[in-house]
């Protein structure tokens, strides 16, 4: 029996789920990594590899001050890590993303500092670097935008795992991009695993920066992130294709696969599991292994405006 010493040695090999309620008729097989099964979220591997790297090479100590811009789950998983490895945790992230993930971060002890929503991750990204500049004997960045580590450990754990689990039988596989070393990492292990394989990525329709658009608002936390990445730059000539999601799609399988599954997802599993949906059409993919995520937990979303109702709540007589 395995018994953990400590939460990190929780942190991946989640099992696949096959979403056969919610595409009950698909020519093709649609997995999702259930990455909702680590400690906090799929962002633990990468933040964990990042950390330890720090910690190895004297730059992260008992006291440090790590610092991070995030939309929330990196911030979480860096909170969570921070109550277990003894450093500290200072997050800047956008007054829009949703309560449940700033009470997350401050229930790990983390002090999370809200930045305007109008200023996207670049700003909350832009006032963590002034901090960290301010304060360099005291902090360390994360940089998770830019930081290759937290691609690696995606290349190194995530993709080898989903290759097991399947047998190496995948003809796709569709990746939210946010802050993209999920997609880094992954790209970079199946096209070196088999170059046949599709990258595909989804980003927000109303914010389309990966494909070449124009930043906007949108309602997706997560991905999207307003700006291209130094993560995206190292593997953009491994994507083959990248969806655009509109808000109210993502929210809509988010609800589909919570009522269908019996497993509660945010919008950008919703948009990922849509993605795969998609490809599910079209004729080459016919009798094709699919593979998508679900990243977190939907709980942290609840308080989103449109996503979740008190529709089935009745007032007793």
């Amino acid at each position: 029996m395995f018994i953990a010493t400590d939460a990190t040695e929780l942190i991946g090999k989640p099992p696949m789920l096959q979403l056969n309620r919610v595409f009950p008729d698909s020519p093709a097989r649609i997995l999702a990594k259930f990455e909702a099964a680590n400690p906090t979220s799929i962002k633990d591997r990468g933040m964990l590899s990042i950390i330890r790297k720090a910690m190895a090479e004297g730059r992260v100590r008992d006291g440090t001050e790590v610092v991070e811009a995030t939309s929330g789950n990196s911030g979480i998983a860096i909170a969570s890590l921070a109550a277990i490895m003894g450093f500290r945790a200072r997050l800047y992230m956008s007054e829009a993303c949703s309560v449940e993930r700033q009470k997350l971060m401050c229930a790990y002890g983390a002090t999370v500092v809200l930045t305007p929503a109008a200023e996207h991750t670049k700003g909350a990204r832009d006032r963590a670097l002034a901090y960290c500049a301010a304060n360099p004997e005291t902090t360390f960045f994360a940089n998770q935008h830019s930081n290759p580590d937290n691609g690696l450990s995606h290349c190194k754990t995530t993709g080898p795992e989903i290759w097991e689990q399947t047998g190496g039988d995948i003809g796709a596989v569709v990746i939210g991009l946010g802050t993209c070393g999920t997609f880094e990492g992954l790209s970079r292990y199946f096209k070196n695993a088999d170059p046949s394989i599709r990258i595909v990525g989804v980003e927000p329709s109303a914010s389309p920066v990966f494909s070449g658009g124009l930043q906007g608002q949108h309602k997706i936390n997560g991905i999207g992130p307003g700006m291209i990445t130094e993560n995206f730059r190292r593997g953009a000539d491994r994507l083959d294709e990248i969806l655009l999601v509109e808000d109210d799609v993502a929210f809509e399988w988010s609800r589909l696969v919570t009522r269908r599954e019996g497993v509660i997802v945010g919008p950008t599993s919703g948009a990922t599991i849509w993605g795969a949906g998609e490809l599910a059409r079209r004729p080459e993919f016919s009798g094709k292994t699919i593979v998508c995520f679900i990243y977190d937990t939907g709980e942290r979303y609840l308080s989103v405006p449109e996503l979740f109702s008190l529709d089935g709540v009745e007032q007793a007589d």
